[in-house]
This record gives C-alpha cells, structure tokens and sequence, in this order.
C-alpha cells in the first residue's frame, strides 16, 4: 500500500460524507423551514381565528351584560311598581272595610227609620180611625143640635160666618 494514495481515499470519503451531511442538513432545514412555514401559517389562521371568535365573544358577553342590566332596571321599576300597587290596594281595602261599616250602620238606621215608620203609620190610621169617630159623633152631635137650635140662631151663624170669611 502506497502512503499517497490511502490518503486521497479517505480525504474522498471524508469530503463525500461531509458533502452528504451538508446536504442533508440543507435538505433537512429546507423541509423544516417548510413544514415549519406551513405549521406558521396554519398556526397564524388559527390564531385569527381564534382572535375572531375571541371578539365574537366579548361582543356577546358585553351585549349580555347590558341585557342584565336592563333587566335589571326593568325588575327594579317593577318591584316600585308592585310596592306601589300593594299600598293602594292595601289602602283601598282599608277604604272598602270603612265603607262596608258605615253601610252596616245605615242599614241599622234604615231598619230604625222603618220601624218608626210603620209605628207613625199605625199612630196616623188610629188618630185617622178616631177623627172619623170623633167626626161622625159631631156630626151627629151637630145635626141635632141644629134640629134643636131655632132658625133665627142658624141665622146669626150663617151671617157671623159670612162676615169672617170677608174679613
């Protein structure tokens, strides 16, 4: 064996091993550089994605949270409003129970007044019934008076009683 030439050998083997890894490092950095690139883009459309859905979101959540608080608002006006309608029904109660007393109580007095007046209708038909009585004894009692009384007598009532009626 020649000393010269096992060198070149190996110098050849050397530089071709070195000239692969180089080119399979330049491969190997091509394809991460692509997959790389490819993996940035998915990742970026990902994250646009994400950041739009994101802003969906909060647009939602804000759109919710000013819902909330105009229920809110609308619930408050109407626990006033129920307040407020529980006082005047509490006070239209009170106001019904005064008027149902006080028509008990004219009840009582219409009772009273009919009772008075079936009392004075009964006082009236008795002095009724002897004014009659007492009317037809005087007549009677005047008729025979009048037989009894002479004419000259009836005369001077007749004329008395003209004169008062022109007075």
């Amino acid at each position: 064996m020649v000393p010269g030439r096992s060198l070149g050998w190996q110098r050849w083997l050397g530089g071709f091993l070195i000239l692969a890894v180089l080119g399979l490092s330049v491969a190997l950095v091509i394809f991460v550089v692509k997959a790389n690139s490819k993996a940035c883009k998915d990742g970026l459309l990902a994250e646009e994605e994400c950041h739009g859905v994101t802003r969906l979101l909060e647009i939602q959540l804000t759109q919710a949270w000013e819902g909330l608080l105009r229920n809110e608002v609308q619930a408050a006006t109407c626990n006033e409003t129920m307040v407020t309608l529980l006082a005047s029904l509490e006070m239209e109660k009170a106001q019904s129970q005064e008027w149902l007393a006080k028509g008990e109580e004219l009840r009582g007095e219409i009772e009273e007044l009919k009772h008075k007046l079936q009392n004075a209708s009964v006082e009236v038909e008795r002095l009724r019934k002897g004014t009659e009585t007492s009317s037809k004894k005087k007549e009677i009692a005047s008729a025979s008076s009048l037989k009894a009384l002479s004419p000259l007598v009836v005369s001077v009532h007749l004329l008395l009683a003209f004169v008062a009626l022109l007075a």
